[in-house]
């Protein structure tokens, strides 16, 4: 029980919750009802309540506005999930509403009490959506609107087709990072959950064409990874062109080599550029300089480096394998050695990842990375049955031989294993093996798994039809 606290659940929603609070309040009263908190409990033992009480009782007593903190606390942390805020126009008014976000949108009567904050053109505002829905009059029904100003919030954001044409060109532009990276997210999820059809999401994500942060380029991967799993190899080189057009105008924008000076969250995004264009737009031209950079050291740049190694390995050959096997094994560095052997799972020949997948198990891979290989053998987009084949015939060795918090970790990719027929295999394993320390994530896993495997069936001949015309 104990070791199945460490999950998402207690740090991720956790400090979301927090961050939401401390914003919604102000820094300073946060902190004032946090040291109010230490001090009246100081040398005692509390729970979780006690937390919630003393910061209530700071902003009751401050002349502020006085905010319900236990009962808004206890609708996130005592309730299951978090919320979806629609937000639709109604003749003058904005109008906010909200539900349980689910992938399966089940029907579903619980009620948060939610902090949001909107910016209505350049005003923000902060509201309580405590009940089904909030009527916030418009001076200007016209006007570009952001719920969730500034991405404080926990929860996802549905706008209406009207509000969020209103979110484009200079617009668009002006929003935050997180603003920005929130909208990729949710419209992503939006379609993983069936509320957006692939189509707008396509043209959607062209709205992206000019964007140069790294936050907001790592959700359009997680897009990309996704649809790229729900194709047929014989309809890759047309994904190939959308992502082409998507990705091509940030990659020249940067630059193929570093700048003098250059931040390190622009060299981050120049490599995860070089591999979508690489990988998923299957440019020929970056290819080629990626294997420059690794074997004629053409760059040493770190991150085109680490970019690189995935790009030669997920498009190399069996004589390429070798040499990054090598590699590992006479590796003078961690870093080097990890890069390298996490390399060999990249690969797209099937009898490169069963090589990989075994070796993982042969006991010249440390315990403590072997899940971890595992992992993206599973994970690889054309051949992952059978890492996850390899994985199932060694579950005893790996129980046995891994550290224990590691094992729901190795098999954490199954999600990716998107096909009626795996997730039969996946969901009768997993009833027959549990992992008692991790029956929480063994649980998410598994009904994201399903989650998946409803996404393709249901997007997959949608997404080629988009593509024929995007």
């Amino acid at each position: 029980d104990a070791d199945g606290m460490f999950d998402v659940l207690t740090y991720q929603k956790g400090g979301a919750l927090l961050r939401m609070l401390e914003q919604y309040l102000g820094e300073e009263r946060f902190r004032n009802g946090v040291r109010h908190y230490l001090t009246t409990h100081s040398f005692k033992n509390t729970e979780t309540n006690d937390l919630w009480d003393a910061i209530e009782h700071v902003v009751r007593t401050d002349g502020g506005p006085t905010v319900p903190v236990r009962q808004l606390m206890d609708s996130w942390i005592w309730q299951a999930g978090y919320p979806l805020v629609s937000a639709q126009i109604d003749g003058n008014n904005l109008v906010l509403s909200q539900r349980r976000f689910t992938y399966d949108n089940a029907p579903d009567a619980t009620l948060y009490v939610i902090p949001v904050h909107v910016r209505i053109g350049n005003t923000e505002e902060k509201y309580l959506l405590d009940s089904h829905s909030l009527t916030i009059p418009l001076t200007d029904p016209r006007t570009p609107i952001v719920v969730n100003a500034r991405g404080v919030g926990f929860y996802r954001v549905e706008y209406s087709n009207e509000l969020l044409s209103r979110i484009s060109g200079s617009t668009l532009q002006s929003l935050t990072t997180l603003e920005r990276y929130n909208l990729v997210d949710d419209a992503w999820n939006a379609v993983i959950a069936g509320g957006t059809p692939i189509e707008a999401f396509l043209s959607f994500a062209h709205e992206f064409s000019d964007e140069r942060d790294l936050a907001v380029w790592q959700a359009i991967s997680v897009a990309i990874r996704g649809l790229s799993r729900m194709l047929p190899r014989e309809q890759e080189p047309v994904f190939a062109s959308w992502v082409s057009r998507l990705v091509g105008p940030a990659y020249e924008a940067l630059g193929t080599e570093p700048l003098q000076n250059e931040d390190g969250l622009t060299s981050k995004l120049r490599g995860l550029l070089v591999q979508m264009l690489a990988i998923y737009g299957l440019d020929k031209n970056v290819q080629n300089r990626c294997r420059q950079i690794l074997f004629e050291q053409a760059s040493t740049e770190p991150e085109l480096v680490a970019g690189a190694t995935t790009v030669v390995a997920a498009t190399g050959t069996e004589k390429e394998y070798d040499w990054f096997l090598d590699q590992f094994r006479k590796s003078s560095t961690p870093q080097v050695q990890l890069r390298m052997l996490y390399a060999l799972a990249e690969f797209d020949q099937p009898e490169l990842i069963k090589r990989t997948a075994e070796f993982a198990f042969s006991g010249e891979v440390k315990t403590q990375n072997a899940p971890f290989l595992i992992n993206r053998c599973i994970a690889n987009k054309n051949h992952g049955a059978i890492g996850w084949n390899v994985m199932r015939q060694n579950w005893k060795k790996a129980n046995e031989e891994f550290p224990g918090n590691t094992i729901v970790r190795m098999m954490s990719s199954v999600t990716t294993l998107n096909t009626p027929e795996l997730e039969n295999e996946v969901q009768a394993f997993f009833s027959e093996h549990g992992i008692p320390q991790a029956v929480k994530m063994l649980e998410q896993t598994l009904e994201r798994q399903k989650v998946n495997v409803a996404l393709r069936s249901r997007e997959s001949e949608n997404l080629q039809k988009a593509l024929s015309v995007n």
